[in-house]
């Protein structure tokens, strides 16, 4: 299973970080990576939850919330026939005003290691992508 990764350091705590991290129907505002995010249930995360996003050069996808850890971490996942792709989003707290947060994408599934494989680069681009973003945007707005 092809799985790729990005962590930042941001001057911010757990809390402020998970403010902009959680609100996913803002992140087209701030994140070039994403152009469209629409909410299929409600806007807020909680497990279950399913949200169409829609990315630069990429097929919209359906991601659906399978575990959520209020300001620490979430999970979601999107499938499409023979791959099912998984998003993971943890933030951990190294001071009062400092915290890591880890990007995790893996691929899975019958043909999940050929796709990951075909998708490294945009993959590890749009992490690294993401989180230079979410440090600008937290750390910009204190």
């Amino acid at each position: 299973m092809p799985t790729y990764q990005a962590s930042v350091s941001i001057a911010a705590t757990r809390e402020n970080i998970w403010r902009v991290l959680s609100d996913v129907a803002a992140w087209p505002e701030w994140l070039p990576t994403v152009a469209k995010v629409e909410s299929l249930d409600e806007k807020s995360l909680r497990p279950g939850a399913r949200f169409v996003v829609h990315q630069p050069k990429l097929r919209p996808a359906t991601w659906t919330v399978s575990e959520l850890e209020h300001s620490n971490r979430f999970v979601w996942v999107a499938r499409s026939p023979g791959v099912q792709m998984t998003a993971e989003h943890t933030i951990t707290e190294k001071s009062p005003a400092e915290s890591t947060v880890l990007l995790r994408f893996s691929f899975s599934g019958l043909l999940g290691g050929i796709v990951g494989r075909l998708f490294r680069s945009v993959t590890e681009s749009c992490l690294a992508q993401e989180a230079a973003s979410l440090k600008r945007k937290v750390e910009g707005s204190r």
